[in-house]
């Protein structure tokens, strides 16, 4: 075969899955969008917010709904796609043409890694910032006029050049834990470092308790290491701009992440939570090529019920993010490395998806070529 009959061949199973995929992006993005404003009517009835806000606050979340639809939406338009050409025999005629299942998925991966390059460019240029405006409006919407809404895994910066990060917040006892302070206007070319394994918010205060005070010299070298049994921290000099600088991970993008983690490791306290956060940016990103290998040998399996094909969607997105959202507990518990638990569903998943692969083209083989020659 010329490779224009390739050329051909790819272009019309591109087609067959660029409007499910569009329909599907669609659909979940407006499910997506209508849980996240239900979610919003208590700043609309009890806040007293006027609907323009929240209206703002809808379209800055908007490209990180849309990228979290992608995966979904490829899954959906592979499904979708192929499983008409398998209704209709389309794919035994081409693989009676002597196009193996190999060859056929090939537009169909180029066509993940697009979507998964695509999502990761969105979630690294653009998904922090909006998330970033849509979360001030929310933080703005709810100030209080005492002490901010301490938030946990968040970076932020207040007065006097300072770098604050909480690892918990207990709410209700007004405890912090696991707190780390950077004060850059130090004499050294390198911030002096005060950690603190707990402390409380006393209005407009925190209150440290038996931390350390680290300096260190113009070449990054511990100079002075000091213990602390109290130490009083002015914190809400300026609310909206404490609110404003506020940052949780998905606020940042890989690089901005990556900075603060390294900060953190060297003052010794337990980065696990925030380095899952940076390994699953880039991980997620692969979801729609993974989504690909999956979906195509399954979308194979059933002929005749289009339900069933939409119940093998929802079975593979549940079983992805289920394993997914059990790995990351466990990275964050310290249980397994955070690295790991970013890839553990995809690794699992694109062992499935090749198993699938192989079985599939050995039963297209098997019909092709062995049946005919049984039934003569």
């Amino acid at each position: 075969m010329n490779l224009s009959y390739f050329y051909i061949i790819d272009i019309y199973l591109f087609k067959q899955i660029i409007k499910p995929y569009i329909i599907g992006v669609a659909i979940i993005t407006v499910i997506m969008l209508s849980n996240f404003l239900f979610q919003l009517t208590d700043l609309i009835i009890l806040k007293n917010i006027p609907v323009l806000r929240v209206i703002e606050v809808l379209l800055y979340q908007l490209p990180d709904i849309i990228v979290q639809t992608f995966p979904m939406a490829v899954l959906f338009a592979i499904m979708t796609g192929l499983g008409k050409l398998s209704r209709q025999n389309e794919f035994t005629a081409l693989r009676m043409g002597g196009i193996s299942v190999y060859r056929l998925i090939v537009p169909l991966i180029v066509f993940g890694l697009l979507i998964s390059g695509f999502t990761f460019f969105l979630n690294e240029q653009v998904v922090p910032w909006s998330n970033h405006k849509a979360n001030n409006i929310i933080r703005g919407s709810i100030l209080s006029e005492t002490a901010p809404n301490i938030r946990e895994n968040v970076f932020f910066e207040g007065p006097q050049n300072r770098l604050f990060y909480v690892n918990e917040y207990k709410k209700e006892e007004n405890i912090l834990k696991d707190i780390i302070i950077y004060n850059t206007d130090s004499n050294s070319d390198f911030p002096q470092i005060i950690t603190a394994k707990e402390g409380v918010i006393d209005n407009k205060k925190w209150v440290l308790n038996n931390g350390y005070i680290h300096d260190y010299d113009n070449d990054g070298y511990l100079n002075v290491e000091s213990q602390f049994g109290k130490m009083e921290i002015e914190i809400a000099e300026d609310v909206k701009n404490f609110f404003g600088e506020q940052r949780t991970p998905s606020e940042m993008s890989r690089e901005e992440l990556k900075k603060e983690i390294d900060l953190f490791q060297d003052s010794g306290i337990n980065v696990d939570s925030l380095l899952i956060e940076y390994h699953l940016k880039l991980a997620m990103a692969f979801t729609p090529l993974i989504f690909v290998l999956v979906g195509a040998p399954l979308s194979l399996v059933n002929k005749e019920s289009r339900a069933m094909n939409i119940i093998l969607i929802i079975i593979t997105i549940f079983a992805y993010y289920l394993i997914l959202s059990l790995s990351r507990s466990f990275a964050k518990n310290g249980m397994i490395n955070p690295l790991l638990a970013a890839w553990i569903p995809n690794v699992f998943f694109t062992i499935i998806g090749i198993i699938l692969l192989i079985f599939q083209d050995k039963w297209q083989n098997f019909v092709v070529n062995t049946l005919p020659n049984i039934f003569r």
